[in-house]
């Protein structure tokens, strides 16, 4: 069972918060922002070149929740180290939530690690991280009647012998409410392939969204987009209109996302691995 440790504290700053007590209704969390990686770790034996790729980070995506925090008034959560070093978006008993290779690229600093130093990084990097969303998300609530959380990630157009045909898509698990609302808005431009708990599902997987939003009664979902739509300047500033876009009519629809989401039936638990 995940159990958050009652002196869970940062060493190192595991996160960084933008824009806090803005004024945008939903909360945006980002659990990739970042490929650094502590300097005791020694970058986990990997070259920058390796680190700077879709296995430790979500490339393009932190640029898009900057320019998002500005443009809404919005205030967001980001991870300050990679995935690599502990995935913020696993459960702990995952064992994916510390790779020893990923995508066939083997991560020296990552092989037999030990339960305690599992534990240890954990404490140090996933809770403080958690702790900042749960901060950020209770400031929220206290002022907005209906709160929502979009998470934002990049993921990459292949994937082993996978090829992903989408542009994006949602992942969701407790309820679709809050998915359906951003796949619609996202799809009025028209040219867009659009997923529904794709590349992956959220149902059994994915930590932040169960975590911070199961049985509360706020919407929650995430956003995957394929990051070679985001690798350039350009289609960064793309998906950033975009986005502004559909959370702006998120925002306008809260009351009745708020409402569906909390009238129909969910899944009778949160499970921690997924099926992909």
């Amino acid at each position: 069972m995940t159990r958050k440790p009652d002196n869970a504290a940062p060493t190192e700053c595991s996160f960084e918060v933008l824009n806090p007590g803005g004024s945008f209704p939903g909360l945006i969390v980002c659990d990739h922002a970042s490929s650094e990686v502590p300097a005791k770790y020694r970058n986990l034996g990997l070259g920058e070149e390796d680190l700077d790729k879709h296995i430790g980070i979500d490339i393009g995506i932190a640029d898009v929740v900057r320019t998002l925090c500005q443009r809404l008034d919005a205030t967001a959560v980001l991870t300050r180290y990679s995935r690599l070093l502990l995935d913020c978006n696993r459960w702990i008993e995952d064992p994916r939530l510390i790779l020893a290779e990923s995508d066939g690229i083997l991560v020296p600093g990552n092989s037999d690690v030990t339960e305690a130093e599992k534990a240890q990084r954990a404490e140090a990097y996933f809770w403080p991280y958690h702790g900042a969303v749960s901060e950020a998300l209770t400031n929220l609530v206290v002022r907005e009647q209906h709160p929502f959380i979009v998470s934002l990630h990049s993921c990459t157009r292949r994937l082993g012998q996978e090829l992903r045909p989408w542009d994006a898509g949602t992942i969701w698990h407790e309820s679709n409410v809050l998915s359906d609302a951003l796949i619609a808005a996202l799809a009025q431009r028209g040219d867009l392939k659009l997923g529904d708990n794709q590349p992956y599902s959220g149902i059994g997987g994915t930590f932040t969204i169960d975590y911070h939003s199961w049985s509360t009664g706020i919407p929650a979902c995430g956003l995957e987009v394929t990051n070679d739509l985001l690798s350039t300047p350009e289609g960064r500033s793309e998906w950033s209109d975009r986005l502004t876009d559909a959370l702006g009519d998120l925002a306008s629809a809260r009351a009745s996302i708020w409402n569906k989401h909390n009238g129909i039936e969910r899944a009778s638990s949160p499970r921690h691995l997924s099926t992909s």
